[in-house]
């Protein structure tokens, strides 16, 4: 019996449109190699092109596919990945790459990364500290893969318009000609602000002057932007005209913007903290993870951080402004790496940053602190530092102004207070008390101002 000839063609053209829905519905080939990052896409564009071609040219032409999962800036990718090893021995992710060493240190007490046997031609050229910050683990279970620091991003074409000195010193930003032209990223959001508020900390000879610094510099504050990059906006569009920064978020603006914008890497208080990259527990690809935490510290890896985009040896589009981690960089490449980059190893010069110290307030109390004492009292302590600037800062309502909560008063103390922050509960209460601590502090102190003959 012959077939009708426009039932075949309907079944003909059923069959096609069967095949073609299974093409569409095809699986992607799955990664070679999957990575968690809080790194920019420039980054990682330029790491994956980098990393293929230099697989390629050992392994017999074999190329790499990669997986970036995007799952936000370093707390929350940090917070991620412990909620994923709460519920099993692996994250489906092979590489953490990026974000700053506490939170790589962090997950490396959970258990979560693995140590990475590196070759001598590597490790040789490995600094163990800069500056008495520790630039890998001991163990191998995490590597600094780039370092930064902190300074001060400035407007200068505005503050030289306004007749202001440009900000060299931390001290600058606490100056009462810069109130309310100072912007503050939001601690309690900010890994990075935080660890620059910690550097102004340590630039102090204790804790109490310390903080009567780093007070100042948010009663000059104009607003708490929520992270790092926002207030470098500020700054750039001149809603504020200085303000904390790292350095190549600062070396990208200036980039972009031109010399109205200037950075000062504060000499003498300057630490260099690494940004590392770990090898996750569990990883699905671990020879191949391996493989990319070696070129990354490579001679050609640590080359991409540094030299200007198209140049022999340096990243194909994008200029990336970090500063390599090896030794050897700074000689082999002296008079080639982008302009702003300084040579961690004369820079840092004889400043030790307090690293325990360091570690428990950045991690546990600058955020809460700064929510307490200038966020949520962020109208109180504008009227308050504004009263004491018009009454010439009288010595003892200044002593009262950068007191501190009877349990942060002193190092010992803050360390105790520390550890009672790790429980919720605790927390909510302490950080409560602080908050009506301060709004009582500065009201008192504009109540004293106005009675003031």
């Amino acid at each position: 019996m012959r077939a009708n000839p426009a039932t075949w063609r309907w079944a003909l053209a059923g069959a096609l449109l069967a095949a073609a829905g299974m093409a569409g519905c095809k699986k992607k080939a799955p990664a070679d190699l999957v990575l968690v990052s809080p790194h920019n896409k420039k980054i990682e564009a330029e790491f994956e092109r980098a990393f293929r071609a230099w697989h390629r040219a050992q392994f017999a032409g074999a190329d790499v596919k990669f997986e970036w999962r995007d799952v936000g800036g370093t707390t929350t990718t940090t917070k991620y990945l412990l909620n994923q090893y709460g519920r099993g021995d692996t994250s489906g992710i092979d590489l953490y790459f990026g974000g700053g060493a506490p939170d790589h240190r962090l997950l490396t007490a959970r258990g979560v990364t693995v140590a990475v046997k590196l070759p001598a031609d590597i490790t040789d050229q490995l600094p163990e500290t800069i500056g008495g910050v520790r630039q890998y683990d001991a163990d191998g279970r995490w590597h600094g893969a780039a370092i930064s620091c902190f300074g001060i991003l400035y407007h200068a074409r505005l503050l030289t318009e306004k007749h202001l000195p440009l900000p060299k010193t931390w001290d600058d930003l606490a100056d009462p000609r810069m109130r309310r032209l100072v912007g503050g990223a939001d601690g309690s959001q900010s890994g990075s602000a935080r660890a620059a508020y910690e550097m102004i900390v340590q630039s102090a000879p204790d804790w109490p002057a310390g903080w009567a610094k780093l007070l100042a510099i948010y009663a000059n504050c104009k607003h708490y932007p929520g992270g790092a990059s926002d207030l470098v906006g500020d700054v750039a569009n001149g809603e504020v005209l200085a303000g904390t920064a790292i350095d190549f978020y600062a070396y990208d603006q200036i980039a972009a913007t031109g010399d109205e914008l200037g950075f000062t890497v504060v000499a003498g208080t300057t630490a260099f903290t690494p940004d590392p990259i770990s090898l996750l527990k569990g990883a699905p690809h671990p020879e191949m993870a391996k493989r990319f935490i070696e070129f990354v510290l490579s001679e050609a890896g640590q080359k991409l951080w540094c030299l200007p985009p198209g140049t022999p040896g340096g990243p194909h589009t994008h200029a990336l402004y970090r500063q390599p981690v090896r030794r050897d960089i700074y000689t082999t490449c002296k008079g080639q790496m982008l302009k702003p980059l300084v040579d961690p190893f004369e820079q840092s010069g004889s400043f030790k940053l307090d690293e325990k110290a360091a570690g428990v307030r950045i991690s546990r109390l600058h955020g809460p602190l700064m929510k307490a004492a200038a966020i949520d009292n962020k109208d109180r302590l504008a009227k308050a530092w504004a009263a004491l600037l018009g009454a010439d800062r009288p010595a003892a309502l200044m002593k009262e102004f950068v007191s501190l909560p009877p349990d942060l008063a002193d190092e010992a103390a803050l360390m105790k207070t520390a550890e009672k922050l790790s429980d919720p509960k605790q927390r909510e209460l302490i950080t409560s008390e602080w908050q009506r601590f301060f709004r009582a502090k500065y009201e008192k102190i504009v109540a004293e101002v106005e009675k003031a003959p």
